[in-house]
Parts: structure tokens; sequence; C-alpha cells
């Protein structure tokens, strides 16, 4: 093997990730679409539309590309290490397959929010965003549905950040879930100080981040979410590099 392709290699398998999730995870996205068009259909049979249904499917896909970006550096870091890979090799081809996978996630939510606009104004339907029990943001035009998703992409690599941090420290040491305690508030406070939605996670929780940034503007947000984005990858790959291989899951 030569050495540019040695060195290569790490952004080769980050790409590869990419492409056969997109291949995989494809049903499912197709799935969350079609559900998020129907849904609203079948609901406006008994009553009339006031909230964004994509909005919560956006949100929910917060959760699930942290999910994924966890399970994979749990289960493939053993698995490519055994097969030749460095610890180095791996933390890097995460860093390419979570940038990539967040802006194609991000890219997909935006479209989706215009889309939905386009269809609500359609059919006089209100696309509505939760901020609070009893408060909503109203989108009535491309502009503002253009607006209010824009942060989407930075949202998903907020979100990917956190669950390789997680995924890392759980594999790192059987202790590892502590690692939860400052994350999820810390990834909750940055998601809600740069969008105008409220953000999603435990109520209690919740209302104390809110409180915490109801004074920022989506710039300081956005400048807060790049912190701790930079520091999470950071954090995620030392621990990556600093892990030794369980010989029981290699």
């Amino acid at each position: 093997m030569s050495n540019s392709t040695l060195a290569g290699r790490r952004y080769s398998l980050g790409l590869g990730l990419f492409t056969e999730s997109v291949k995989f995870f494809a049903g499912w996205i197709l799935a969350a679409i079609v559900l998020a068009v129907v849904v609203p259909f079948i609901v406006s049979q008994w009553n009339s539309i006031e909230i964004s249904a994509w909005a919560v499917a956006a949100n929910v896909g917060k959760y699930l590309v942290a999910i994924i970006a966890g399970g994979y550096i749990y289960t493939l870091l053993p698995i490519t290490v055994a097969q030749g890979m460095t610890r180095r090799e791996y933390a890097t081809s995460m860093g390419v397959f979570g940038l990539l996978w967040s802006l194609m996630i991000g890219a997909l939510a935006v479209a989706g929010f215009l889309g939905e606009r386009a269809l609500y104004g359609a059919l006089d339907w209100t696309q509505a965003i939760q901020q609070g029990d009893d408060v909503q943001l109203a989108i009535g035009s491309f502009g503002d549905a253009l607006e209010f998703a824009a942060v989407y992409p930075l949202a998903y690599l907020l979100y990917f950040t956190a669950g390789a941090v997680i995924g890392a420290a759980i594999y790192r040491s059987d202790g590892g879930w502590l690692v939860l305690v400052p994350v999820i508030p810390v990834t909750l406070l940055a998601d809600d100080a740069m969008t105008a939605g409220g953000p999603w996670g435990p109520g209690w929780l919740v209302r104390f981040v809110s409180g915490a940034t109801d004074t920022w503007s989506v710039w300081v947000g956005v400048a807060v979410t790049l912190v701790v984005i930079v520091t999470g990858a950071l954090i995620a790959r030392r621990i990556i590099i600093d892990s030794p291989i369980r010989p029981k899951q290699a």
C-alpha cells in the first residue's frame, strides 16, 4: 500500500461511513418525510393544523444523530483497530463522517421546512413552532422558514459531537456514562441559545437552560455552539486515542 493511500485512508473511511449510512438510513429518512406530510392530513379531518409536523421530525432527528455518533464509535472503534487502523485515523474518519452526515441531515431539515411552508400555505394551515407550554412561533413566509431552519445543520453537528463524546467515554470506561451529566445540559443550552424554538429534553432541564439563554442573541448562541462543538470534538478525539481496545469487543 502506498504512503499516499495510507495517508488518505482515514478520509476514505469517513466518506465510506457516510455513503453507507445514507444507504442504510434512507428508508428511515423517507419514512420521516412521509409521516410529516401524511399525519397532518389525517389530523386535519378532526382538528385545524396549527403546528409544524416537520419541526417534530427535525428535532427527533437531533437525538438520532447523537445515537448514531455514539453507537458508531462504541461498536466500530475496536473493529477498525483490529483491522489495522490506528485510533488517530479512526478519530479523524469519524470527524469527516460527522461533518458530512450533519450537513446532509441539516440540508434535508432546511428543505423540509421550506417544503412544509409551501404545503401549509396552499392548504391555509398554520406552520408554528412550539416555544413553550402555551407559546408558539408562527412561520408566515419562506423567509421566516429559512431563517428558522438555517441553524439546523449546526445543531445536528452539535448533537453528533455530544453523541461522540458520550460513546467514546462509555467505551473508554465503565463509568463513562457519567459524562452525560455535563454533556446533556451543555448541549441543550447551546441548542436553545441559537434557535427560536424551545429545546427538546427533560422538562426540568429544559426550563433551566431556557432561562439561562433568554437574553442571548442568535449570533451569541451560534458562537457558543461553535465553541462547544470544537471543544467536544477535541475531547472525543482524545478519549478515542487514549482508549485501550477491549479484546472481547475486538
